[in-house]
């Protein structure tokens, strides 16, 4: 499997400048070395963290600089700029990447440009070559959504619970319920959904990620029965620390 790594941090402080400019992305010459000399001590501190979500993305336009690429994509209705470690990217062609650091004003002196949004990203993997997509992933919900909703699930666990007292039901078959509020399809031969019952964890909706067999569109309230998996490694990147997987419909 051919795929691109490098650690986000790394990107960050290789593209930051000062906070009271735009950030620049510059060539590293002996002078620079010492990110710290950008005068920003602490890279990370204008960046917004990295999310752990899942995204597909196709390639909508390119621009190439000495040591990074620049795509801007597409992921459902929303087109936006992410950054990488320089690879050989194509127009049109689907990728696959997890979470991605925000950044604001933030220019290209090789392209001058100022992108009012960008997220930096530390992996990314051409959906050709991703384990399970067949050659390429299903952007859209199958064909056959022939499930019943549930709103009132008997023996269904609060997402806030769940999340707070994880270690107590790692390995466990469990049950919960809520709407789902994301959905990616066809991934590693999964449906991947994101559901939220309202509940929620340091003043946040709890979003819990579940895979499943199981056809469901955008904003279904439904119950799932599955297996809670802790620290899940998937390799090239896909790491969840609380995961149900091949959850069945309850």
């Amino acid at each position: 499997m051919k795929y691109l790594k490098i650690t986000a941090l790394a990107l960050a402080m290789a593209m930051s400048a000062c906070k009271s400019k735009p950030k620049v992305i510059v060539e590293e010459t002996a002078e620079k070395k010492d990110m710290s000399a950008t005068g920003t001590a602490n890279p990370a501190a204008s960046t917004s963290s990295a999310s752990s979500d899942m995204h597909q993305v196709t390639a909508v336009e390119i621009l190439e600089a000495e040591r990074y690429t620049y795509l801007k994509v597409k992921e459902g209705v929303n087109t936006f700029w992410i950054a990488t470690a320089k690879f050989d990217a194509k127009v049109g062609n689907e990728y696959f990447y997890m979470g991605g650091l925000l950044k604001t004003d933030f220019e290209s002196l090789e392209h001058k440009k100022v992108f009012d949004k960008i997220y930096l990203v530390s992996e990314i993997i051409d959906a050709a070559a991703h384990p399970g997509s067949n050659g390429g992933m299903v952007n859209t919900p199958p064909a056959d959504m022939n499930f019943k909703e549930s709103k009132n699930v008997a023996g269904a666990i609060k997402l806030s619970e769940l999340i707070a007292q994880k270690n107590k039901y790692s390995g466990k078959q469990v049950t919960v319920s809520g709407e789902v509020v994301k959905a990616n399809y066809g991934i590693m031969g999964k449906n991947w959904y994101h559901i939220q019952d309202g509940t929620k964890s340091s003043g946040k909706n709890c979003d819990f990620t579940i895979t499943s067999a199981e056809n469901l569109p955008m904003g279904a309230k439904v119950g799932f029965v599955g297996k809670l998996v802790l620290n899940k490694d998937f390799g090239s990147g896909y790491k969840y620390d609380i995961l149900m997987e091949d959850a069945k419909l309850k």
